[in-house]
Parts: structure tokens; sequence; C-alpha cells
């Protein structure tokens, strides 16, 4: 439906008007009418048009005036130009506008049906042209957005990936550009809350992000916490000041969003190329610890004297050795490690009840944390009581992690192998789809990292290389037939580039696409 608005200082005029496009057309609306030039503007602002027929020759200002006050407000809006004077002045004018048509009074009604049918043919298509465009760039966003997400896996957390680093760089725009990495982790009293909750969380940290004087990417939300990458041009500089105004301003917007959670962030130093932007990824997880060990804490900057000052405290790289073993059910190794551990923490704290008691609630605390990652929901009481001697709370502790232990040993043997199943059973099934690690590991409720871990160490296979492997045997079965192009058959098994498909080929099975058919002709 095209809406048309009639000005003319006569109103028989535009009594005609209507009656000549009433009786012969139905695939308009008439939403105004104006007498004079200034009607003519606010009218027009008001019910927004897509064809106007304009007099020239009204009160207050002429029609090419009206035209140059609407323009702004409305420069999509259409024009069919009526006047009784046919004066090249007031034409070239109207041209001046992109006005196209011209109509002079009186006219025949099949003058003025064809100019109506002319421009209700321009304006669909600039409609069409306006859809066709927001699809694209609509389209252009998630791309964008995936990109971001692959960027942030591949290179800050180690996995494989498809895109060279000049494609990267060209893509995210990220030549000579410095960065620092933070990792956002949500925290919330339900036990488990559901993905349209998380998928709300990571989108209002994204639109806060969004809103910020820095460019940030944006990583995907693995269990609760989210990797965020930071750019600067190469000549700025950001200190510990400054870096420490972006994560409280950050998490004081997102808190003031979100109400049923609670957000904390470790931030990485700032690195000077895209190489080292690990490296704050790894800073970043580690200022992350701090901040668990630091209940009233809301952030952390990472620096080494801090991470020394409470390696005084609390044996990081022991504590990290033993939640590992703890995760992977080894009940021989986690009790080994914990004596070592319960006996660091004693020394540490000079063998005070009080902290050496908080310490290991604080462990647990850690521990649990690090648990959920690997998509173990169970609920694990982190309060261990109240003690009078060291001994009751190792004891306590012992029990405790014994428990937590045989838990997550009944989980895995129960769990574990069926998810992973699930995981092989949608590779096979959407092998031909650009499937992603972190997609699949969404589907059947696991973190990528652990995912990816997992997957090796049951199928003694990368998920990437899994992954290939189907699609070759496809490609295998495909290239038997003769009259199949090979652009064809590597869009059907998830390669959009036939080129990286062949080289793919040629890397795994030890000849080419081609060799391979003329072989099995």
């Amino acid at each position: 439906m095209i809406t048309v608005m009639l000005v003319d200082d006569e109103p028989i005029e535009r009594e005609g008007l209507r009656l000549m496009l009433s009786k012969n057309r139905s695939n308009f609306e008439i939403v105004a009418e104006a007498k004079n030039g200034q009607e003519a503007v606010e009218q027009a602002v008001e019910h927004q048009p897509d064809l106007i027929f304009m007099d020239i020759k009204m009160p207050e200002f002429d029609g090419i005036e009206a035209i140059r006050r609407i323009l702004p407000d409305l420069p999509h809006t259409k024009y069919i130009m009526v006047s009784a004077f046919d004066t090249f002045e007031y034409a070239r004018e109207a041209m001046k506008f992109g006005i196209k048509e011209y109509l002079l009074k009186p006219s025949a009604i099949s003058e003025l049906l064809e100019a109506f049918d002319r421009m209700v043919e321009e304006i669909e298509m600039d409609r069409q042209d306006i859809l066709e465009k927001e699809q694209i760039q609509h389209r252009l966003e998630r791309v964008s957005a995936f990109v971001e997400t692959e960027f942030i896996v591949s290179f800050m957390m180690d996995h494989i990936h498809e895109f060279n680093d000049e494609e990267w760089e060209e893509w995210l725009d990220l030549e000579d550009k410095q960065g620092f990495v933070s990792v956002f982790s949500f925290e919330s009293d339900k036990r488990n809350p559901d993905r349209s909750r998380k998928g709300q969380w990571h989108q209002t940290l994204k639109k806060v992000l969004q809103e910020q004087q820095y460019v940030s990417l944006v990583g995907p939300l693995t269990g609760f916490q989210v990797p965020v990458l930071t750019l600067l041009n190469s000549k700025e500089k950001l200190d510990d000041q400054s870096r420490g105004h972006f994560a409280r301003t950050i998490i004081h917007r997102v808190q003031h969003l979100l109400t049923d959670c609670r957000i904390v962030t470790g931030v990485g130093n700032v690195a000077l190329d895209v190489d080292h932007f690990s490296r704050s990824y790894k800073e970043a997880i580690d200022a992350l610890e701090l901040v668990y060990h630091h209940p009233s804490a809301s952030y952390m900057l990472y620096r080494e004297q801090s991470n020394e000052k409470r390696g005084q405290l609390v044996p990081f790289e022991l504590e990290r050795e033993l939640v590992s073993a703890v995760k992977k059910g080894d009940s021989q190794k986690s009790f080994q490690l914990f004596e070592t551990y319960f006996q660091s923490i004693q020394q540490a704290n000079d063998f005070q009840v009080r902290t050496i008691h908080k310490a290991m609630e604080d462990f647990f605390i850690v521990l649990t944390r690090s648990i959920k990652e690997l998509g173990f929901n169970e609920e694990i009481k982190t309060s261990l009581g109240q003690f009078d001697s060291t001994t009751q709370i190792k004891e306590v502790s012992k029990t405790h992690l014994l428990q937590i232990i045989e838990r997550i040993e009944k989980w895995r043997s129960n769990g574990v192998q069926a998810l992973l199943l699930q995981a092989k059973d949608y590779m096979d099934k959407y092998f031909y789809q650009s499937i992603s690690l972190e997609e699949v590991a969404e589907q059947i409720g696991i973190s990528s990292y652990y995912l990816s871990k997992l997957f090796k160490d049951t199928f003694h296979v990368t998920f990437i290389d899994y992954l290939t492997s189907t699609r070759l045997e496809k490609a295998k079965e495909l290239l038997l037939d003769q009259q199949l192009p090979l652009k064809e058959i590597a869009l059907n098994i998830g390669y959009k580039d036939p080129n990286y498909f062949s080289r793919v080929f040629k890397k795994e099975i030890g000849i080419s696409p081609s060799e391979y058919r003329l072989k099995n002709q």
C-alpha cells in the first residue's frame, strides 16, 4: 500500500486528484492534505507519505521551498509536481531535488495515472532495495560477530582455525593495533540458569561494551565466562588506572541492567601486537582467579607483584594442579596434591585456624566454579562449618573433597561418554554445515574448552581432525559421481572455498580430488 499526500491551495483541485485516483487505482491511501507550503511541511513530517502531489504556486511559500524543507526529514519521499505554469525555471528547480514527474493543470487522466504508476513502481523498487540492504547489513553484522568469536577462540584459546593471520587483520582491522583482554564472569544464585537467560547476560555485556570509546571484540559465553579483547591504536597509552576505570565502568553498567546475577572480571596487561594477545588472555584468567579469592572484589588487574604476593599466601600452581586432578576424577593424585597444598596453606598462614579455615573455603569456591565449566551442575557445598583446630579443618576438607571426586567420577561414567557421543552424532549429522567447536559444545551443554579436551582424551583425535575426516569420507563418496563438479562437492561437505577443500583433501589423503576421481573411475 502506497501512502499519498495532496498539496494544493484550491480545494477543488485536491478533490479532483482524489476522485481520479480513487476511481482508477486501489493500491494507495491518502493520509493527509494541505492547502499551503507551511501546512505541507507540517503534515508531511507528521504522516511521512510515500508520495506527494505538490502544487507549486501556494500561499506562505511555494512547493519548491516546501520540498526543500521536507527533504531532510523524508529523503525517500517521491513527488509529482502539479502546476498551471509551464516555465523552465520551475522545472529546473524541481530537477535539483531529483523530481522526475511534472504535470500541467489541467492534466489528462491518462497522464496523471501514468505518472502515478511510474512513481509507485519506483517506490516499490526503493522499498525492495532498502530491504535488501538491511538484510545484507544484518548478515554482515552476524558474520562480523562470528568472525570476532572465532578470532577470540582461535588466537587466545589456542584453537584450530581456517583463516591465516593476514585474513584476520584485514577483516578485523588489526594492523598496528595493541590490546588487552578482560575475562568477565557471571555468578548467579540459580544453580543452572537456562540458555536464554545466559544469552541475555551475553547480549547485555556486548551492548554495554559497544557503548564505550574503545572497540572490543567479544568472545562466546563459555560456562559462565566471556573473554573480551579491547583494541587500541599502537600509539595509545593505557595505564593501570585507565584499565581499572574501564573494568569498573563495564561492571557498574552491566550490574545496573542485570539484577539476577553478579559480574566480576580479571584484566590482563596491554599486549603490543596480535601475537601476544594470548598472553594477555592468560593474565586475565590469573587475575580472575584472584577475584575468586577476594569475595568483596569485583575486578582485578594482573600485576606480577600481586601474583607473587598471592603466591606467598596460596600456592597458586599447586592449587591449579589439584583442581585439575579433581576435575579428572583422579582421587589418588588429588589426595597426594591435597596433602602438599594443605601444608603450604598452613605454613603461609602461620597455622592460624581462622585464616586457614577461610583459605580452604575459598579453595572450595574456586573448585566449584571450575567444575561448573565441565557442565557439572549439581550443587556443591562450599561452607565447611566451625572448627577449633587445623586438624579438624583438614579432615573435614578431605572428606568433602572425596565426596566431590566420587560425584564427578559417577557423573563422568554416566554422563560424559553420552555427551561425547551426542557431540559425534551432531557432527556426523551436520558436517556439511559450517559448524564450530563452540556450536557443538553449546548443543550438548558443556564448555568448548572441555569438549575439545575430553573429545581428544576419549576418541584419541582432535575435534577438528574428526570433523575433517568425516567430511573427506563423504567427499570420497561424492567423487565417485563423475558428473558432480568439485565446487558442488566442496559445498556439500561444508567447505565454501573449493581451493581450500582441494588443499585439505591432498594434505590428508595424499592426492588431489581430481586424481582420486581418476583413480576410482
